[in-house]
């Protein structure tokens, strides 16, 4: 039975939520359990499921809310990214999210400050910062997924950022909105007047306490030696001792608050330079003592980072690690290296702080088991800082199912890092933790350890439980170090902060929380917290499922890449809800009748939804694996699970079927359709044939696609032969004309010795059947493109007889239907095996997504082992483009890199020809996949439509033209943009001579 205080807060929630549904849209307010569920997920070993998630678009809306909040007594929890790793981001309460218009970034004083909304992802920042030569301080392993706002939050440091560099101390100015509603942007200074003004009791209270603890010799001699090293745990009192104006106190205090005492609306940073110059080098030594002795020294020294890896951590890579240095076998327990990296503003300077950094590692040279010296190539570099970003994952990679990976960070005095490496590695015998490694930011004397925990069983709890109090100890009270030095408090370790900082100044803290947060609104139960078991509540269960998902840790690496993360879900929330049904199917056996009733309710509700959330609306493209520290590619997965209902389906089946072995006839049949529909429309309207197409798309359960108004209309025949390049009837392109040619094919075949000389060429189904873009100055086929640029190369093409039966399989793959695209796959091989003379010539497709597909099916047939399957602009840069004579355009082009582009070469031969046809070339942010996905983007445009919803605002006045290299990305691309998309093969065409 509810208690009184239960009751209340309950018919208070429920005021609460009515209050909010009559000052937010419908679709901002969500309450399906799956939704709730998927955002409650973070990457903590914590599992809290909120009751409501907001999702919130302006600032006047977040006031509005905590307001309410406030009001009602509601507690509420902001949450970013979801990449912390201590419980900060989770909530049983109210979740507030922030939508796609919080990316704001304004560049101030030449990019010596840069203003950022709490919504932009820390790489982005930096991307903006760059033709400045600058970059935001914090540069944590996250940088590419976390956000502004749980950067500053958090005071998230990072491998070279050290202590100086961190938010706190590049802080520049800030506007909060507190827990009252009330708001103060440093920046402006009638906002300081006007919260001075109306905040008198507030800010006396608050100095009252600055002057309590500066008062106090010792306290502020405790303060200052805590903050000689990394230190987030417990709330940054060193603002306290560092500043005395009181608006100074106050933004500083937010800093590091994992938002218990304010929302950060506003951010503005100092940011700092990126020298041009850099070398790294790799040095592994047989001892901790003499290895931690020699970065006493370099800490004397001009070095940007020094990071520690101890045996286990380099073990755990040991195939990359012995790609770069000369080790033939596992490192004894002893071994421990220093990655070490500088920078400057000169090759000079760059030589004489190499120099001195030798001159000590000289010292010790005899301990050295094997090194990589001091290089200055991108690469080498770039490898070198593989080996220690994938110790993580390569722990996560190999962990018994069923457990979590967990990774602590302190922080230690430098003097005693290699006393304290020592007392952690004998923690882990003593605990029966055999797999934990230790890496971390020496400089700065801070260790992650890493190991591996099942929360499955109570024995394994309280393994847990004395571990941590033990690890507690050894680093508070032994060390005198810090419990976090840059993962925050969280719940994780809210239990010890008293523990680090001693009774006095933990009373401080819980003092300024109940100043900024009266009624205990705000992110309850973080950082400040009574609990002494906290740290062991809601434990995260990770139940294994699938042996593709199985390795995932939800660490949200995967998210910014995912077209359907602000439409439906995102990678990392479609494994959290299957572990989640599959959990609720294993506790439903074991649970009494009346929690059988409510677990059953949250099954089914799961179970009706995940098909739309998860699977129907998944692009499935796989980028989310290129990001996925444990290489886990959800799109695979999610295929899977398509293959599995679909093979199922004997009607499906048959009619995949059917449709693949009559490939050519219903390729006719499509391109009919396509221009019947185009003379529809010519006829009666936009407005009449997308509301007939809805309504025809209704009644048939999706079965008829959508209409929009950059569908093509059907692509003219491809004529099948032998074009030779110096005589096959192409002219000059001329861009209205040239459209209703069609090239014939060469009788006579034309001999060569070179393989640059004589291409075989599949025309993608995507060309055969969709024609150009009706709005494109250019209204030739692409094959008549591929054609004309070939001929300019004096390259002869061999389009092979009965290419239009051929397709790479993508569209069955994506369905799961993986036999069907199997041998669609195998039959498009088969027949340029033959064309190709067994692998003779290169063979070219040109749509990107197809390249992929069919180079992915060669490396698996015996075949198809000869043959070099080409991505038609990758074949034009290698082969064409110096036999031609390009005069660059003055125009402004969009460029899309397709996802499949991105898989293969980073879109590297794509951005090279859009280079060499123009200086004025727009890569838009914040889109990775256009979402079209095959021909999903006519089923569910809803998704396409979402994921290039950043796109338009971004197209330059006077833009006209975009660029890619998939016809059905470009035409959804067309669609959203309101500019013509064509493959970049047609602006070089015209640019070349």
């Amino acid at each position: 039975m509810a208690s009184a205080k239960q009751t209340v807060a309950a018919s208070a929630f429920i005021e609460f939520s009515q209050a909010v549904a009559k000052i937010l849209p419908k679709d901002n307010v969500i309450e399906r359990y799956l939704q709730r569920f998927a955002y409650g997920t973070d990457a903590s070993f914590y599992r809290l499921v909120p009751k409501v998630v907001l999702q919130l678009d302006s600032d006047i809306q977040v006031r509005q809310v905590i307001k309410l909040a406030n009001k009602y007594q509601v507690a509420i929890t902001f949450r970013a990214a979801g990449t912390s790793l201590s419980g900060q981001a989770i909530s049983d309460s109210v979740l507030i999210i922030l939508s796609s218009l919080w990316q704001g970034i304004k560049i101030l004083d030449q990019g010596e400050k840069i203003s950022l909304q709490p919504g932009v992802i820390g790489a982005h920042a930096n991307k903006a910062l760059q033709v400045y030569a600058r970059k935001i301080g914090p540069d944590p392993a996250s940088i590419n997924s976390c956000k502004i706002g749980g950067i500053a939050a958090n005071n998230s440091s990072g491998m070279c950022c050290g202590v100086k560099d961190n938010s706190y101390h590049t802080l520049a100015d800030i506007d909060l909105i507190f827990a009252d509603g009330s708001q103060l942007n440093t920046a402006d200074s009638q906002s300081r007047e006007t919260f001075l003004q109306q905040n008198k009791s507030f800010t006396t209270r608050l100095m009252k306490i600055v002057d309590y603890v500066n008062a106090d010799h010792a306290l502020v001699t405790k303060i200052k030696h805590k903050y000689r090293l990394k230190n987030t745990t417990g709330y940054g009192l060193n603002a306290l001792v560092d500043y005395s104006d009181v608006i100074d106190i106050i933004s500083h205090l937010i800093i590091g608050s994992e938002g218990t005492l304010a929302f950060i609306n506003n951010i503005t940073f100092h940011t700092i330079e990126v020298l041009p110059h850099k070398s790294a080098g790799l040095f592994i030594f047989d001892n901790m003592d003499i290895a931690c002795n020699l970065v006493l020294s370099l800490a004397q020294e001009r070095v940007d980072a020094v990071e520690i890896m101890d045996a286990r951590a380099l073990n755990s890579v040991h195939s990359q690690l012995a790609s770069i240095v000369n080790i033939d076998k596992p490192l004894n327990a002893e071994s421990v290296a220093l990655l070490i990296e500088i920078s400057a503003d000169t090759v000079e300077q760059l030589q004489v702080n190499e120099q001195q950094l030798l001159v000590h590692i000289k010292i010790v040279e005899k301990s050295i088991q094997a090194q990589k010296a001091f290089t200055i190539d991108k690469d080498e570099i770039e490898a070198l800082w593989k080996i220690r970003k994938g110790m993580f994952p390569a722990v996560g990679s190999v962990r018994p199912k069923g457990t979590t990976v967990i990774i602590e960070d302190i922080a230690l005095p430098l003097a005693r890092l290699a006393e304290g490496v020592n007392d952690l590695q004998q923690l882990f015998k003593q605990f029966g933790y055999d797999e934990a490694i230790i890496f971390g930011h020496a400089l700065a004397g801070n260790l992650h350890f890493v190991f591996t925990q099942t929360f499955a069983s109570d024995k394994e709890i309280s393994r847990y439980r004395d571990f941590m109090a033990k690890v507690t100890k050894m680093v508070a009270i032994d060390y005198q170090g810090s419990l976090k030095a840059e993962h925050g408090t969280g719940r994780n370790m809210a239990p010890f902060v008293e523990m680090e900082w001693g009774g006095d100044l933990y009373q401080v803290m819980k003092q300024i929380k109940i100043l900024f947060d009266p009624k205990g609104i705000l992110n309850p139960g973080v950082i400040i917290n009574d609990d002494s078991e906290a740290h062991l509540r809601h434990l995260k269960t990770m139940i294994a499922t699938d042996d593709i998902i199985d390795t995932c840790i939800e660490c949200g690496f995967c998210e910014p890449v995912c077209p359907s993360k602000d439409f439906t879900l995102t990678p990392r929330q479609r494994i959290a809800l299957w572990r989640q049904k599959a959990l609720l199917s294993q506790q439903i056996t074991h649970a009494n009748d009346s929690e059988k009733i409510a677990l059953t309710a949250q099954l089914r509700a799961l179970e009706k939804d995940y098909q739309f959330f998860a699977i129907d609306s998944c692009a499935a493209t796989g980028l989310c694996g290129q990001q996925c520290p444990v290489g886990i590619d959800t799109g695979m997965f999610i295929k899977s699970l398509r293959e599995k209902k679909n093979t199922g389906s004997k009607i499906k089946t048959f009619s995949a079927k059917v449709i693949a072995d009559n490939f050519s006839a219903v390729s006719s049949i499509a391109r009919l359709g396509l221009n019947t529909v185009a003379t529809i429309n010519y006829i009666a309207g936009n407005k009449f044939t997308k509301k007939s197409f809805k309504a025809v798309s209704t009644l048939s359960n999706n079965a008829i696609p959508l209409w929009f108004q950059a569908w093509p209309a059907g692509a003219k025949v491809i004529a099948e032969g032998e074009f030779n390049g110096q005589n096959h009837l192409l002219s000059a392109p001329v861009a209205s004309n040239i459209a209703t040619q069609v090239a014939t094919p060469v009788a006579t075949p034309v001999a060569t010795t070179k393989a640059a000389n004589k291409v075989v060429y599949i025309p993608s189904c995507a060309n055969r059947i969709f024609g150009c873009d009706e709005q494109a100055p250019d209204k030739r086929s692409l094959v008549a493109v591929v054609l004309s640029l070939c001929k300019k190369a004096n390259i002869t093409v061999i389009i092979p007889k009965g290419s239009g039966e051929l397709c790479c399989g993508m569209p069955w793959q994506s369905k799961g239907l993986a036999q069907i695209a199997r041998d669609k796959r195998q039959q498009f091989l088969a027949k340029v095996v033959t064309a190709s003379e067994q692998g003779k010539w290169p063979v070219i497709t040109d749509a990107s997504p197809c390249a992929l597909t069919l180079n992915q099916g060669a490396d698996s047939d015996n075949s198809a082992t000869r043959l070099v399957i080409f991505e038609a602009t990758e074949f034009i840069a290698k082969y064409v483009v110096d036999k031609l004579q390009i005069n660059k355009s003055d125009e402004c082009f969009m460029l899309h890199n397709s996802c499949s582009s991105e898989k293969m070469d980073q879109g590297r031969y794509l951005k090279q020809l859009a280079k060499l046809c123009s200086d004025n070339i727009v890569e838009p942010e914040n889109i990775s996949c256009c979402g079209f996905a095959g021909d999903k983007g006519f089923y569910l445009p809803e998704l396409n439509k979402s994921a290039l919803a950043p796109l338009k605002a971004q197209i330059p006045p006077g833009c006209q033209r975009g660029l890619s290299n998939s016809r059905t990305c470009e035409i959804g691309l067309t669609e959203h943009s309101g500019i013509s998309y064509q493959s970049i093969l047609y602006l070089l065409d015209q640019c070349s001579d």
